[in-house]
C-alpha cells in the first residue's frame, strides 16, 4: 500500500501525494496527472514502478484531489516541489511521467532538478492547447514544450501518443521529438483516443521499461 504525502509548494501550498517506496540505493519517479485527474487514477503505474525496481510518488497538483489551492500558473512549482522531496530521499537518479497537462509539466520540470534522467510523457499538452481548453489563469506567454526540449542535458525523453488523439493533435508531439536533443523515444500508437495510452497494458510496460533502462533501475 503506499503511503499519503503532504508537501509544500514554493508559495506554501499544501499539496498530497501518495508514495510507494523503492529499494535501497532504486532511482525513483515522479507521476503527474493531468487537468482533471488525480493520484489515485495512477495507482497502476505506481505498482509498475515498484515491480521494476523504482520508488514513485503519484501527485495531486494544486486544485485536484486532496491538495489545496486552485489551479493557475505557479502549478510547474509544485512539481518542482515533488521532484526535491524525492531528491532528498533517494540518492539515485530521478525520473518524471506526466499525461496530458502533467506531461507538459514533466517536461518543464525535468531540467530544472539536476537529478533528472528521464521524462516520458503520454499524449502531453501543448501550450497552445492549454491556453484554449484551461479554465485557470495562464502566464503570458506561455512556454512552448519545444522551448526546453532542445538542450543537450543527458535527460532522456520519450514520447507516446495515441494517433486518435481527439484533445492533443498527435502532430505536435512529432514536431516536439524532432527538436528533443538525444536521447529521445517516440511511438505514435494508431488509433486510440487522448486517455487510452496512460493505462495500456503495452505502453505501461514500454513506458516504465525506458525509465528503468535510463534510470538505472536493477543495476
Amino acid at each position: 500500500m503506499p503511503e499519503r504525502v503532504t508537501l509544500h509548494s514554493a508559495d506554501g501550498t499544501r499539496l498530497a501525494a501518495h508514495h510507494t517506496p523503492g529499494p535501497d540505493g532504486a532511482p525513483a519517479v515522479l507521476v503527474v496527472p493531468g487537468y482533471g485527474s488525480r493520484k489515485e487514477n495512477h495507482a497502476d503505474y505506481a505498482e509498475a514502478l515498484a515491480a521494476a525496481g523504482m520508488g514513485a510518488l503519484v501527485l495531486d497538483v494544486r486544485g485536484h484531489g486532496e491538495s489545496d489551492g486552485a489551479l493557475d500558473a505557479a502549478v510547474l512549482d509544485d512539481v518542482v516541489a515533488a521532484l526535491a522531496w524525492l531528491a532528498d530521499r533517494y540518492p539515485g537518479p530521478l525520473g518524471l511521467r506526466g499525461s496530458s497537462m502533467g506531461g507538459y509539466l514533466a517536461l518543464h520540470a525535468a531540467p530544472l532538478q539536476p537529478r533528472v534522467r528521464a521524462v516520458v510523457a503520454v499524449c502531453p499538452a501543448q501550450a497552445r492547447t492549454l491556453r484554449r481548453r484551461a479554465e485557470f489563469p495562464l502566464p503570458e506567454p506561455l512556454p512552448e514544450v519545444d522551448d526546453v526540449v532542445g538542450a543537450e542535458d543527458g535527460i532522456a525523453r520519450g514520447y507516446w501518443h495515441a494517433r486518435g488523439d481527439e484533445v492533443v493533435p498527435w502532430q505536435g508531439t512529432f514536431a516536439t521529438y524532432q527538436r528533443t536533443a538525444r536521447p529521445r523515444r517516440l511511438r505514435v500508437v494508431m488509433g486510440g483516443d487522448h486517455r487510452s495510452l496512460q493505462h495500456d497494458p503495452r505502453v505501461v510496460a514500454e513506458t516504465v521499461a525506458f525509465l528503468a533502462e535510463h534510470l538505472g533501475a536493477g543495476a
